[in-house]
C-alpha cells in the first residue's frame, strides 16, 4: 500500500495511521474479510503494492482502534476481551476476534454514524457476529445473545429524542442469533466463494452484488414548476408520468419529471481497489 499526505498531516500522526499492527496469525482469512466481497479481497491482495490511499481518508482506522484501549481497561474476570477464534473450514483457517464476550453474549463495538443505525443493524454486522458466535460455541462457550455497541461519532445532543434520533451517543443493537447449522453453512459458502475467486483472473471474478456495492437505484422525482424540492419521488418513469398527469389535471399547475440517477456508492467513493475492477471501469471509463 502506498500512502499520500495531501493534507500535510504531522508525520507522527501519519505514522500512527499507517503502522497498523493487526495480524490474523497463520489464518487464511479473517471473519471481517470473509464477509466482504471476494472481488474486493482478491484485488486488494493482488494489487496491494500498487494501491494508493491518502492518510486523511484512513483516519477512521485510527479512531476505531480506540476500542482496543477501552477493552484493556475492563476488569471482569468473567469476560473475554478480543479472544482469538479459529475455525477450520474446507482446508482454510478462518480467524476472528470479537470485542467482548460477557454473560453468554457476544458484543462488537462499532464507531459509526447516526445514519448507519437508524434502520437497525447492517446485515454484514449480523453475519460478522454470528461467525464469532459460531467460533465461541466451537470452543465450548455457550452463546445466548449478540449485540452491536454502536458509538455514534456524529451524534448531536440537540437532536436527541426527535423522531427516531438516538437519545444518547451510544446505542445497543440486538442481533438475531443464528442456529449452528445456519452459521456453519454461511461460513462454508463464503469460504468456497473466496477460494474460487483466487483461481480466477481479475476480470473473471464475479462482480460485487448490488447490496455489496451499496447500490442506490435510479429514482424519478415529480416536481412542481421551477421548485427544487420534489412533490413525490418514485421508482419508475412510468409511475412518475402517471402521477404527473394526475396532479396536473387536478391542480391546473405544471409539473416536471427529474431523473435522479442511481449510483454504486461503494464503488464510486469507498473502494480502494476500484482502479483494478472491470465493473468500475465500465462506470467511469478511463
Amino acid at each position: 500500500m502506498k500512502y499520500t499526505n495531501e493534507m500535510n498531516l504531522p508525520l507522527s500522526l501519519v505514522s500512527a495511521i499507517t503502522n497498523d499492527d493487526y495480524t490474523m496469525g497463520s489464518a487464511d482469512i479473517s471473519v471481517t474479510t470473509l464477509i466482504q466481497p471476494p472481488k474486493i479481497r482478491v484485488l486488494s491482495s493482488r494489487h496491494r503494492d500498487e494501491i494508493t490511499e491518502d492518510v486523511a481518508d484512513c483516519i477512521y482506522r485510527l479512531v476505531g482502534s480506540n476500542t482496543h484501549y477501552i477493552l484493556e481497561r475492563i476488569e471482569n474476570k468473567n469476560a473475554l476481551q478480543e479472544e482469538r477464534i479459529n475455525l477450520e473450514v474446507n482446508g482454510w483457517v478462518v480467524s476472528g476476534k470479537a470485542d467482548l464476550y460477557e454473560n453468554k453474549t457476544v458484543y462488537d463495538y462499532k464507531n459509526t454514524s447516526v445514519w448507519a443505525v437508524l434502520n437497525g443493524a447492517k446485515p454484514e454486522w449480523a453475519s460478522q457476529l454470528n461467525c464469532y458466535a459460531h467460533g465461541y460455541r466451537a470452543m465450548g462457550f455457550p452463546v445466548e445473545g449478540l449485540a452491536i455497541i454502536a458509538i455514534l461519532r456524529d451524534w448531536s445532543k440537540f437532536k436527541a429524542g426527535q423522531g427516531n434520533y438516538p437519545a444518547k451517543q451510544v446505542v445497543t443493537l440486538p442481533i438475531d442469533l443464528w442456529s449452528d447449522a445456519k452459521a456453519q453453512t454461511y461460513i462454508e459458502d463464503r469460504v468456497l466463494l473466496h477460494q474460487a475467486a483466487e483461481s480466477l483472473s481479475d476480470d473473471d471474478i464475479p462482480i460485487c452484488t448490488p447490496e455489496e456495492r451499496w447500490e442506490r437505484p435510479t429514482k424519478f422525482a415529480v416536481v412542481k414548476g421551477q421548485n427544487k424540492g420534489a412533490w413525490r419521488v418514485v421508482d419508475t418513469l412510468e409511475e412518475a408520468e402517471k402521477l404527473k398527469a394526475q396532479i396536473e389535471e387536478s391542480s391546473g399547475n405544471e409539473y416536471r419529471i427529474d431523473e435522479r440517477p442511481g449510483e454504486s456508492v461503494r464503488c464510486m467513493n469507498y473502494c480502494s481497489c476500484r482502479d483494478y475492477c472491470n465493473f468500475y471501469q465500465q462506470l467511469v471509463p478511463f
